[in-house]
């Protein structure tokens, strides 16, 4: 019986755990597309998830060659972006959208990664290429 015991608490603290890694999990929705307004130009977005909502959003617009990154959600997280290897940081949601003029020759390919931040700390990267 003893066997049996233990084996029901440590099935309920797996439980437990996997319910705990279960909310704090985030999806991603990435995309690209080519631009209508700029011929040859491809745009794209990222998009960081939790709970089905998003939680931040970087996007990459081909016409006029524009960064926006978007913390959508006050928890003290963040997101930062890169752009073919050159950091730009997001801000608070507390404030909005950044926008950077990213000032690209166009035909350029565009390497674009979008990650979380905490504490400084950068996870959960994902990257899409676009075309100036």
């Amino acid at each position: 019986m003893r066997k049996f015991g233990r084996l029901v608490v440590v099935l309920a603290a797996l439980a437990a755990c996997f319910g705990l890694t279960q909310t704090s999990a985030s999806a991603m929705e990435a995309f690209c597309f080519n631009d209508d307004g700029d011929a040859g130009g491809r745009s794209c977005y990222i998009y960081h998830e939790a709970d089905g909502h998003h939680v931040d959003s970087v996007k990459f617009e081909a016409l006029g060659e524009y960064l926006t990154i978007n913390d959508l959600v006050s928890d003290g997280k963040g997101v930062a972006a890169y752009v073919n290897g050159v950091r730009y940081p997001g801000q608070s949601s507390v404030y909005g959208p950044v926008t950077y003029n990213l000032n690209i020759s166009e035909g350029t390919t565009v390497v674009l990664t979008s990650c979380q931040t905490d504490n400084g700390t950068e996870y959960d990267c994902h990257t899409e290429k676009g075309k100036a």
